[in-house]
């Protein structure tokens, strides 16, 4: 029963601090507004997280992890590696269009410095690790397979879609007014990518005509 309450506080607690990170981002966030709404007291947070950055890195792993279990049930189970990619750009614009933490974070933070502390602390730098080298993993896989060009630089292709992932948040000057919608937008980018990734179709067999009835060699 201590445990699961102890679980519990410390749930809410996420719970609230992600509402504060995204309405106030990093810098205006305050510990003493967390506990309040959180209905506890500040000492209480910090018996949990040593400090702010901890507790946004808490929330973001938690987030991380839900975001996990569902590109693991969308993506992972395509059987043909180009839709796998094609799925995981479509993921990542959908989710970060649903979740506005990130939008949050990066805007009042371009340098992304308290996102970059949290991909270099822990486990977290070999999990990137195993990430590239599933992607890597996968575009093998689709040269193996005749979906993607042969000549692609195959270490290259997991940076790129990490780079086109956060095209999302880059949109907004192009898309001013009613010219295009960021979605429309961000498909055709999905599509020009994956387009640059496959290999040609095979030319069709040349048509031989044979001579008709009438025809006679000369």
């Amino acid at each position: 029963m201590v445990a699961s309450s102890a679980e519990a506080r410390r749930q809410r607690i996420l719970q609230v601090a992600k509402s504060h990170f995204e309405r106030f981002g990093f810098r205006r966030t305050r510990i003493e507004d967390i506990a309040r709404d959180a209905g506890i007291a500040k000492g209480a947070v910090y018996l949990e997280f040593e400090s702010k950055e901890v507790l946004l890195h808490a929330v973001i792993e938690a987030l991380f992890g839900e975001i996990g279990r569902r590109y693991a049930a969308e993506v992972m189970p395509l059987e043909s590696p180009r839709e796998r990619l094609r799925a995981t750009l479509r993921f990542s614009y959908g989710e970060l269009a649903r979740d506005t933490l990130f939008e949050r974070l990066v805007r009042e933070d371009p340098e992304l410095v308290v996102l970059r502390s949290l991909a270099e602390s822990g486990d977290n730098p070999r999990k990137a690790d195993a990430q590239v080298e599933m992607i890597r993993g996968w575009v093998l896989e689709g040269i193996e397979r005749g979906e993607f060009r042969a000549d692609l630089d195959v270490d290259v292709v997991p940076f790129v879609i990490g780079v086109l992932r956060f095209l999302h948040y880059h949109t907004g000057l192009v898309t001013t007014g009613d010219r295009i919608s960021r979605e429309r937008l961000l498909e055709a980018v999905i599509d020009i990518f994956i387009a640059g990734l496959s290999a040609p179709a095979p030319s069709p067999p040349s048509a031989h005509k044979s001579p008709g009835r009438g025809s006679r060699k000369r």
